[in-house]
């Protein structure tokens, strides 16, 4: 039996050449993966825009990031916009509550769902109160949206 060393020469590279694609094509998934939630309009953007404006009272950018599909009373019938910005005035009331921080850490990405823990720190009366929930985030349209009602408090 005769090895043909130029045919298996052929062969060994062509192995090791679709070797290293496999292992640049999973490095360059692994680099889109850590950057796609860093760079432009991102989840945790979303998210701590959505919280920065629920404490300020700016109600319509709240609006505007919350998943309108997923904005329905608990009988299944969709919310108007007036009843959304009543309930936030009722649960909010009059006083503005700035957030001093807004921390997300990452859970899961689930069928184009992200999940977040959201820690967020606020101020009331001279005492530093941390508050942590876990918030849904998906894409609808070009935007991120927080799907709601938004949170599980922990």
């Amino acid at each position: 039996m005769r090895i043909n060393w130029k045919r298996l020469s052929l062969m060994t590279r062509l192995i090791g050449i679709l070797i290293l694609l496999v292992v640049v094509g999973l490095g360059a998934y692994q680099l889109y993966d850590f950057y796609r939630d860093k760079v432009g309009v991102t989840p945790t953007k979303t998210i701590s825009t959505y919280f920065e404006a629920l404490g300020q009272r700016n109600y319509d950018e709240v609006y505007r990031l919350t998943a309108k599909d997923d904005l329905t009373d608990i009988y299944g019938r969709p919310i108007t916009r007036d009843e959304f910005l009543t309930q936030l005035n009722r649960v909010m009331g009059d006083r503005e509550m700035p957030f001093t921080s807004v921390e997300t850490f990452k859970l899961v990405d689930k069928q184009g769902s992200f999940y977040y823990v959201v820690k967020v720190h606020s101020t009331m009366g001279g005492t530093d109160r941390v508050n942590r929930m876990v918030v849904e985030v998906k894409r609808e349209g070009q935007i991120w949206v927080v799907v709601y009602p938004f949170a599980i408090v922990l």
